[in-house]
């Protein structure tokens, strides 16, 4: 990546958009944020901001901000990292240090196989379902109700597939945990591999995806019922039959 920290702000953004690892609805920092996260002046992120948008990849509103372009998801907002900026040339350091390192995970992530993915999800969705059944709102779960009857109602895989990540996503975020958030976005990006693609296609027979529909539903209950034992367990189980369908474990 480029030393020069407009272009790495820029392969930044691109990246993180391109990905998915940033998805359509969510909000970006404001340009004061930017400048003070990046130290690179207002008007050169004014320059980004408006190749990405005229590109497509985001929209930008008077008065409300810059947005991923693409349809929102409910509480699917950015976060902004914002840190004292001691002088313009630390900060740009700082700023092509971060990208990198950010670049690095997102590749690592990216490129991590079903079989690791899965791992992680093991360690921290149960955990998350917990907290959720704790702390998300009452819009939180009327979100995670929608996605789980919509993965009730449709027949492609493709169609259950994003449904179902879907879900997994809200009830993440609903733990109320920006960096959580942040990282399983991420995570959860990975599925769309192909590899991951063609491990669905072979192990989600008919009978497996109605197992699948009722551990949301009873998921979704659990939260709904403000039950965190009920949450983690269930989640933990339906990992657990997950995995057995991929890799017969």
């Amino acid at each position: 990546m480029s030393n020069d920290p407009v272009l790495a702000v820029s392969a930044l953004f691109e990246r993180n958009i391109g990905n998915g690892a940033w998805t359509p609805g969510m909000k970006l920092p404001t340009e004061r944020e930017l400048e003070q996260q990046f130290g690179v002046p207002r008007n050169k992120l004014r320059k980004i901001l408006k190749r990405l948008e005229a590109d497509g990849k985001i929209t930008r509103h008077v008065g409300r901000g810059s947005f991923v372009s693409g349809k929102a998801s409910r509480g699917g907002e950015l976060p902004s990292i914002v840190m004292p900026r001691a002088n313009a040339l630390a900060a740009s350091k700082l700023a092509v240090v971060a990208a990198n390192s950010i670049a690095d995970l997102t590749d690592r992530i990216q490129g991590a196989s079903p079989h690791d993915i899965m791992e992680v999800r093991m360690m921290v969705e149960p955990a998350a379902a917990e907290l959720a059944a704790l702390r998300a709102t009452a819009a939180d779960l009327a979100v995670i109700e929608q996605c789980n009857e919509a993965s009730k109602n449709v027949e492609e895989l493709k169609e259950f597939e994003y449904w179902d990540g879907r879900l997994h996503l809200e009830i993440v975020k609903a733990a109320k945990n920006e960096l959580l958030s942040g990282i399983y976005e991420a995570v959860n990006s990975a599925r769309l591999q192909p590899e991951w693609e063609k491990m669905k296609a072979r192990s989600v027979t008919p009978q497996r995806r109605q197992n699948y529909r009722d551990h949301h539903s009873e998921l979704v209950d659990a939260l709904m019922d403000r039950d965190s034992k009920r949450a983690r367990q269930v989640s933990a189980e339906h990992l657990a039959e997950v995995r057995c369908s991929f890799f017969g474990e």
